[in-house]
C-alpha cells in the first residue's frame, strides 16, 4: 500500500507550505489524480485519516479530482480517451500515441486557516 508513503510525503509538503504562510490549520487539501496514477482512493483517504492526526491537517478534508486518461496521436494530433487501454488513434489508426493526461498526482490547492483562528 504505497498510498501511506504518498500521503506521508504529501502531508510534509502541505505542512511546510502552511508553516511558511503562517497558517494555523490546513482545512482542505485538493488533489488532481490521474486515472493511471496507480492510486487507490480509499487507501489514500484512510492514510490521510491516520497520518493527519497531530498535524495541522487533523480535522481537515482531503478532496480530489479524478483526471481522465487522454492520449494524443503523433500522426494527426487527435486527442482521445483510450478505451480499454487501447493506445491506437480512433481517427487515423496510428499507434503513435502519447499520454497527454491521466498520470498526474498533484496538489491543486490547499485552504489554510489563519494562525490562532
Amino acid at each position: 500500500m504505497h498510498e501511506v508513503s504518498v500521503m506521508s510525503n504529501l502531508l510534509e509538503i502541505v505542512t511546510a507550505t502552511a508553516d511558511r504562510e503562517g497558517a494555523g490549520t490546513i482545512d482542505v487539501i485538493h488533489l488532481r489524480i490521474g486515472e493511471m496514477a496507480g492510486i487507490n482512493f480509499d487507501s489514500l483517504e484512510f492514510a490521510f485519516e491516520i497520518l493527519s492526526k497531530g498535524t495541522k491537517a487533523e480535522g481537515g478534508r482531503l478532496e480530489y479530482e479524478r483526471v481522465a486518461l487522454m492520449g494524443r496521436c503523433s500522426a494527426c494530433s487527435s486527442e482521445f480517451h483510450p478505451e480499454d487501454l487501447v493506445f491506437r488513434c480512433p481517427e487515423c489508426g496510428s499507434g503513435g500515441v502519447e499520454i497527454s493526461a491521466g498520470r498526474e498526482m498533484e496538489v491543486d490547492y490547499i485552504l489554510l486557516d489563519e494562525e490562532g483562528s
